[in-house]
């Protein structure tokens, strides 16, 4: 006989009843508000069967923390203002306004391009000859100009040239054109027109997963019989410590972990129910690797040719240029100076074009630039991480400031004075120590690492990985 496992089933009224209460204890108060079951069992009546479900409930719905006491007693920390965990901060709804505004300008930008870049070269080229043959009164030469604007826009837009990645080139079986491809390389070369666009917004970025970190997590949990500590999870966000300990807060919530304390008071997150699995975890091919692992590639600006990128600037300088010259002398020269319109469309219209054409490249160049000393604090913080982390699995690792600070520069080829404000940030962030040796020098210690890997090693060791049971019935073999 099957033995019957009890569960616990949260009742929605004990949640609101405990919320209730909780907002009474927070009125006027500024600081966490913090309770224990006990706390919770007091403030509503409730039986403890009630109050713990209702108690995560409220943890799964309002950020909150977790912490716990010397002996081991779990707190539940709320914020007075009582947030909800799925309420999207103004800054994200303003950065997704932002994206939206983006997106409809490069569509708008996408077609102002293709109707002016090009288009307005050829105009003004059109104009400077026709002013010089009409300067000369060469019927003739004004004609073998014509011929000459054919020229440039095949020049400037090859994908339509003959020959090159145009028509021309015989049909398919339905009767239709053949486009040719041109190749460069071995290699399908990029349109004008695709090289003009990456010009402005940048090459398009590989898709991202918005689930990539928490599957890398998921991968660590299941290679990890499922614990893992706020420690660990910093070492493989790259995530500072107080971070960690949200974000792992809110995985708890999602994937449906538990928390459990070491007898040394070392909060283990634990995720049973992800372990459990039908193949052998051998032939998984789950992958995870620590934060300082995982190289970071800055995105090309342009993905284009030097070459490209010169033909593009030099058109849309000309236009630029053009704008100021040769449309004024162009619509004198016809008599429209005083027409709105024709200013307009002649000298205005392109200006605004080309400045515009410039600016948003020059604004992402400065953007990549600040996203590249990002990148670069990023990748000193992690290698400083790597050395303490690797160093912290004995419980007598000291360091010394000036030797590692030096080391790290010069691994990472950056100053040795942003190198040691690193590791202060770091000995701040992960609760480190200050000692001195025989001689008075400083040392530095990280006693929080150490104390959390040894209590999550030791639970993983107890820790027994659930064996999947007899298959009793597959649809497989169920015979129709």
């Amino acid at each position: 006989m099957v033995e019957a496992k009890r569960v616990t089933v949260q009742d929605p009224r004990a949640e609101r009843l405990l919320f209730d209460a909780l907002k009474q204890r927070a009125r006027g108060r500024t600081e966490l508000v913090k309770l224990t079951r006990s706390d919770a069992v007091a403030l509503t009546g409730m039986p403890s069967e009630q109050a713990e479900p209702a108690l995560k409930s409220l943890v799964k719905t309002y950020r909150s923390h977790l912490a716990v006491t010397g002996d081991g007693e779990l707190v539940y920390e709320f914020d007075p203002s009582f947030e909800r965990r799925d309420k999207v901060p103004l800054g994200e709804r303003l950065r997704a306004l932002g994206q939206t505004l983006w997106r409809g300008f490069k569509f708008f930008f996408k077609i102002w391009i293709v109707a002016t870049l090009v288009i307005y070269v050829v105009a003004f080229v059109a104009m400077m000859i026709s002013m010089m043959f009409a300067k000369q009164g060469n019927d003739r030469n004004d004609r073998r100009g014509g011929g000459g604007l054919f020229w440039l826009w095949y020049l400037m837009m090859p994908d339509l040239a003959p020959g090159y990645g145009g028509y021309g080139r015989g049909y398919d079986a339905y009767g239709r054109p053949m486009r040719r491809q041109a190749v460069s390389d071995g290699k399908p070369k990029k349109r004008f027109y695709l090289a003009v666009f990456d010009y402005v917004f940048g090459p398009k970025g590989a898709p991202v997963d918005p689930r990539e970190a928490d599957k890398r997590l998921l991968a660590f949990l299941r290679d990890h019989k499922g614990r893992v500590t706020a420690a660990e999870l910093s070492a493989l966000t790259g995530l500072a410590l107080e971070a960690a300990d949200e974000e792992l807060t809110r995985l708890t919530v999602e994937y449906d972990g538990d928390v459990q304390v070491a007898e040394d008071g070392t909060l283990l997150y634990v995720f049973e129910g992800l372990l459990t699995s039908a193949d052998d975890p051998a032939s998984r091919g789950e992958h995870w690797t620590w934060s300082w692992d995982r190289q970071e590639t800055e995105p090309a600006l342009t993905g284009n040719s030097s070459g490209a990128n010169v033909a593009i600037t030099g058109f849309n300088a000309f236009n630029l240029l053009a704008s100021m010259t040769i449309g004024p002398a162009f619509l004198e020269r016809v008599h429209l100076t005083g027409d709105p319109l024709a200013t307009f469309f002649v000298t205005l219209f392109p200006l605004l074009f080309s400045v515009i054409f410039f600016a948003v490249p020059a604004g992402r160049w400065i953007k990549s630039k600040r996203r590249t000393k990002r990148r670069k604090a990023r990748e000193l913080r992690q290698e400083m991480l790597r050395e303490i982390w690797t160093r912290s699995a004995s419980p007598d690792a000291r360091f010394d400031p000036e030797t590692l600070s030096k080391q790290i520069a010069e691994r990472t080829g950056q100053p040795v004075d942003k190198a040691r404000r690193t590791l202060e940030w770091l000995l701040a962030d992960l609760e480190g120590d200050v000692d001195t040796d025989d001689a008075g020098k400083m040392q530095y210690r990280f006693p929080r690492l150490y104390t959390e890997r040894k209590a999550v090693e030791a639970a993983r060791a107890e820790a027994k990985l659930p064996e999947l049971g007899e298959v009793v019935f597959s649809s497989e073999d169920a015979k129709i």
